[in-house]
């Protein structure tokens, strides 16, 4: 009888820990893409292509980097899916940043 209760209270911590690591992972990557974001957009507010060129490379790996200009700013979405078998997870991050004169 113990065994088996031990059997299951052991997988069912096992798969709230993958679940505790997935999440944690997911909140790294969008971190990670909210950096990129804000730095993209401030280097291109500026109008460093060199520089924003190196943040952009700063994305995580697979990860989008949309710019575009908007009534005097510039508006930067890095986007990243997450592959979770046959499904995927969005995750996103967007920067704005006046343009400089």
């Amino acid at each position: 009888m113990v065994t088996v209760e031990t059997a299951f209270a052991t997988l069912f911590l096992a798969v709230v820990l993958g679940g505790v690591l997935l999440v944690g992972g997911a909140a790294l990557v969008q971190g990670q893409c909210q950096v990129t974001a804000n730095e993209v957009a401030r280097q291109a507010a500026r109008g460093d292509a060199a520089a924003v060129a190196r943040a952009s490379a700063d994305a995580p790996a697979g990860a989008t980097v949309t710019t575009r200009r908007t009534g005097g700013a510039v508006v930067v979405e890095v986007r990243w899916e997450a592959p979770l078998g046959p499904v995927t997870w969005p995750l996103s991050a967007s920067a704005q940043v006046l343009e400089e004169a």
